[in-house]
């Protein structure tokens, strides 16, 4: 085995223990280096099944969770809920382009006789 220092006071290059036939790192010459590969594989298998385990899981949950959700718009809003939301988004817009068509002073007499109403009650 060489020094760890060599003729010229340097620590050796590792091109040069391999060339001597020395592995460069002190655990590359552990007997038990085939076992750790496999043992290293092994895990990796493992975890590749968890990750696959994973997304099956994740795309399960997805899939009930859109099912949930078109059945409760379908139980809000009947056969074609795209349609009634379609048409309430629609009818919200032309309120609103109604509303800022008017004078201010026509909405606020018209706000100003429903709260009195309300207070009234």
């Amino acid at each position: 085995m060489q020094s760890s220092i060599n003729r010229h006071g340097f620590p050796p290059d590792p091109d040069e223990l391999i060339a001597e036939g020395e592995p460069p790192f002190a655990d590359a010459a552990s007997d038990n280096a085939d076992e750790s590969l496999a043992a290293l594989r092994h895990e990796v298998r493992l975890l590749r099944a968890r990750i696959g385990m994973l997304r099956e899981d994740a795309e399960a949950a997805l899939k009930a969770k859109a099912t949930s959700i078109d059945a409760n718009a379908h139980v809000q809003l009947g056969d074609y809920p795209w349609a009634k939301l379609a048409l309430a988004t629609g009818a919200a817009f032309v309120a609103a382009r109604i509303i800022r068509s008017l004078p201010l002073g026509v909405v606020l007499a018209g706000l100003a006789g429903h709260i009195s109403d309300a207070r009234r009650r």
